[in-house]
């Protein structure tokens, strides 16, 4: 539902046929196929919407995301012995106690990853930090962090391939404990998917594109992957049977650009008056429900 403000505004002739176009431009586009997948979604529909109600401001827009664009040179980076003994104690305690919250958002978790979370612990969001400039050193840009979770993979554990939003443009992925090596998979580094790519989006295919040139990468306890997961495709496949796995992700974009990861603010970071109605349904999430 549109906020008070925003439904206000609807009386305004210009504004309500903005509306209009950004809610065709919504229905355009439609649904994507995988999980995190709201900010390209949201990039096709503006586009789409620029397109039509003011193509000369399209590139200006399009061309503004360069800073969430990793450089081509970018690679996998593995980081051996992260912690200390005494910290990597305690992350063992601290995962080995944590109680999940009971709710629609840990359901999700279980039924799509098959996995217990536990978001921005308050000891995990000072470890973030602490790491955060010996990541910007490999990376070569300044970060700023973003939310982190506990992530303990059961029996269940799977990662279906996606590309992550990017205010998890880069991923810390640490391993506290696990019952056996369970590899991930990355892709070279790709532009993001448009309107057209993501309707077509199959899973399987993609795992199988020799274009995409899937590398497998393993973990061991107190060892870290530093990823482009916005830019870089990547799954894993199930777990073997009666396996686990206790996985530590922070994640970071570039210092700087928080007014571009949040579509909300597209229009006032841009300058694009004509972007408005469209964000003001980003902000209320109403382009899920007109979809």
């Amino acid at each position: 539902m549109l906020s008070r403000s925003a439904r206000a505004r609807l009386s305004d002739p210009g504004y309500f046929a903005l509306h209009l176009e950004a809610a065709s431009a919504i229905r355009k586009v439609g649904q994507v196929g995988w999980y995190d997948s709201q900010f390209l979604r949201r990039f096709e529909v503006a586009k789409h919407f620029l397109s039509s109600v003011s193509p000369g401001a399209l590139e200006t827009f399009v061309d503004g995301f360069e800073p969430l664009r990793p450089d081509p040179q970018f690679r996998v980076a593995s980081i051996e012995d992260v912690f200390d003994e005494t910290t990597r104690a305690r992350i063992l305690k601290v995962s080995r106690s944590a109680q999940s919250e009971r709710d629609e958002q840990q359901e999700a978790e279980n039924r799509l990853f098959g996995r217990n979370v536990l978001w921005d612990h308050p000891f995990f969001l000072e470890l973030q930090e602490s790491v955060r400039p010996r990541l910007e050193g490999i990376i070569g840009v300044s970060l700023q962090s973003s939310y982190n979770f506990l992530s303990l993979y059961g029996s269940d554990g799977k990662c279906d391939p996606h590309l992550d939003q990017p205010v998890s443009m880069y991923t810390f992925d640490y391993c506290i404990e696990q019952s056996d090596e369970w590899p991930i998979y990355f892709s070279r580094l790709v532009d993001w998917p448009t309107a057209e790519t993501i309707s077509a989006f199959d899973p399987a295919a993609l795992k199988r594109n020799p274009d995409l040139c899937f590398e497998s990468h393993t973990l061991r306890p107190n060892q870290a992957l530093l990823f482009s997961g916005s830019s870089q495709w990547h799954y894993r496949d199930p777990i073997h049977a009666g396996g686990f796995c206790n996985l530590l992700f922070f994640h970071y974009f570039p210092k700087g650009s928080a007014d571009l990861v949040q579509p909300s603010r597209w229009a006032a970071h841009f300058g694009i008056e004509e972007l408005e109605p469209l964000c003001d349904l980003f902000h209320d999430d109403a382009v899920d429900e007109i979809a």
